[in-house]
């Protein structure tokens, strides 16, 4: 959470305030509305503001036990802490996502399509803040106004993973990109899913403060 200092000098990112409760809380509430009963959070800076909010998980409907982190491992080597690996894929999220999406479809889709990992991407367009002017030489040929430039897929930051995959991870600071490069790279199969739903990323400033006046409604599932 550097970038989001001073707010997280004494709160660790996932805890930051969105519509009136933490951005996890929020994250724990879809999951567990969408039926998952178990979950592992991965804590290190400051964890233990997270361990003492959520406890066990009873409060929130599910059961919540914890990754500990003695130093940072990045967005995928906390995985390799995972004591009792799961039999079936299982999701993850990063903790400083808001999204609506329904990961029953995302799983069902990891499993139709034989995938080892899976990443939600988000189409999104880059736009030129400022009126273009077309020009020939010296002459003016045409004006474009704020014109989108391209569009480009970003990592939504959700995924699912099969268990076996987990054995190519070891006990280091690693990202899930890189992982995804491990686990190609080992012959196994890499897809995306496509997310058109909301999706919102607190990664900075300008992430932050508009996030801050969204209503719940706009990042929490519906049957």
């Amino acid at each position: 959470g550097k970038r989001l200092r001073p707010y997280t000098f004494k709160c660790p990112k996932p805890m930051l305030t969105v519509a009136g409760s933490p951005i996890l809380k929020h994250i724990i509430k879809n999951v567990s509305d969408q039926g998952f009963k178990k979950i592992l959070i991965a804590t290190h800076y400051l964890g233990s503001m997270i361990r003492d909010y959520f406890k066990n998980g009873k409060n929130f409907g599910i059961e919540i036990d914890y990754l500990n982190e003695n130093k940072p491992m990045g967005t995928a080597g906390a995985l390799s802490l995972i004591k009792k690996i799961p039999n079936d894929p299982f999701l993850i999220i990063n903790g400083d996502v808001l999204t609506n999406i329904d990961f029953g479809e995302l799983i069902d889709y990891h499993e139709k399509n034989s995938s080892d990992a899976t990443m939600a991407v988000k189409f999104f367009d880059l736009k030129n803040p400022y009126g273009v002017v077309r020009t020939k030489g010296n002459k003016i040929v045409g004006f474009e106004e704020k014109p989108v430039q391209k569009s480009i897929i970003i990592n939504a930051g959700v995924y699912v993973i099969n268990p076996k995959t987990i054995k190519f991870l070891k006990r280091r600071k690693i990202d899930m990109p890189d992982f995804f490069k491990i686990i190609k790279k080992k012959k196994r199969k890499t897809i995306v899913f496509p997310i058109h739903e909301n999706w919102y990323e607190i990664g900075n400033f300008q992430d932050y403060d508009p996030v801050k006046k969204i209503k719940r409604k706009n990042f929490i599932w519906k049957k």
